[in-house]
């Protein structure tokens, strides 16, 4: 690669200040890209060696500072941009499988567990299908006992029989609540990346992609200028309103491409109340059904404890993600009063 000034097409001598464009190679004099006396030794240290210029191979060497020209420096903040957002992105799965892996131990516990309860059934079956081949054997022997005997043994059958039936039930019942919790962690898992806004204003009727294309805008104006969270149309992986349309805005349901980014944005939400075209708006997590039942037990729990607090000067609230939800005992804003 040359060495000429690519601003005044002359030499870059040895005698002279000169830099060389981490992107495009080429190289300048100092006094013709504008770049002072202090800026040029800073340079010299953290970014190009003294005698790039007159090595044979002409190429910067970094260490640890950048410098670009005026036609590289666009391009080039924009690739160090999307370098960023990308190891971003990488980190935010990472943490996304590590998540998943520890959810598949559960479920894979979950399932020895369970496996376990069924070889234990089975052992016990077969233990008392043994005993009562035993004693149809000792009833053979002894029919020529008195009937009392064979009341005796009918006995012993029916006990041995009710015992089964007790421990069949309890197999059962370890192996419905097993599936109980796995579905419950399944739809967990289905919602972990969804949230709800209330009070959008509803697209007129008309084709799917219309009708896509308004919510998807909304949500991103929403995320991007109202809580400052940086967001794609591609981080959108589906919306759809819920239930049937009527006089009011449905609910719409956002499932989003990532839980980090629900997180993030569910922390901004408090900024809802300073933007005057979505203030009335109201974002919320996608909870199960057992989740909804705790948090309405909360609720009545925080009004119960608010009608009974004697100063009246505390409120109280049920706040955090679901599974975490807690209620919080708030001071009450006290009225702004002036005196003339």
């Amino acid at each position: 690669m040359s060495s000429v000034c690519r601003k005044c097409a002359s030499d870059v001598k040895t005698n002279q200040n000169g830099v060389a464009c981490d992107l495009c190679s080429n190289w300048f004099h100092t006094k013709c890209v504008g770049i002072s006396n202090e800026a040029y030794k800073f340079l010299q240290v953290n970014c190009i060696s003294i005698d790039s210029a007159a090595s044979d191979s002409q190429t910067p060497v970094n260490g640890g500072a950048l410098w670009f020209c005026s036609s590289c420096i666009a391009p080039a903040s924009k690739l160090i941009r999307n370098v960023s957002i990308i190891q971003h992105r990488q980190d935010e799965l990472e943490n996304e499988l590590k998540q998943t892996n520890i959810r598949q131990c559960f479920l894979e516990s979950e399932v020895k567990e369970n496996k376990r309860a069924l070889e234990d059934m089975q052992k016990c079956i077969s233990t008392i299908t043994e005993e009562l081949s035993d004693i149809k054997t000792d009833l053979a022997i002894k029919q020529a006992e008195p009937s009392q005997w064979s009341d005796i043994v009918s006995q012993a059958v029916d006990d041995k029989l009710g015992q089964v039936a007790v421990e069949i039930n309890k197999v059962e019942e370890s192996i419905a609540e097993t599936r109980k919790k796995a579905a419950e962690v399944k739809d967990l898992e289905d919602r972990s990346s969804n949230m709800i806004l209330y009070r959008v204003p509803e697209c007129p009727p008309g084709n799917y992609e219309t009708v896509m294309k308004h919510d998807t805008e909304f949500c991103l104006d929403l995320c991007r200028d109202v809580l400052g969270v940086d967001m794609q149309s591609d981080d959108i992986v589906r919306v759809y309103c819920l239930g049937k349309r009527g006089e009011s805005p449905r609910p719409l349901l956002v499932r989003l491409s990532s839980k980090l980014l629900k997180s993030r944005i569910m922390e901004y939400t408090y900024k809802l109340r300073n933007a005057e075209d979505f203030k009335n708006i109201i974002i919320s997590y996608d909870m199960t059904k057992q989740q909804r039942e705790e948090c309405k037990k909360l609720v009545l729990e925080a009004k119960d404890r608010e009608s009974n607090e004697p100063s009246g000067e505390y409120i109280f609230r049920v706040r955090g993600a679901p599974g975490e939800m807690k209620i919080v005992k708030i001071r009450r804003r006290q009225p702004w009063s002036s005196t003339d």
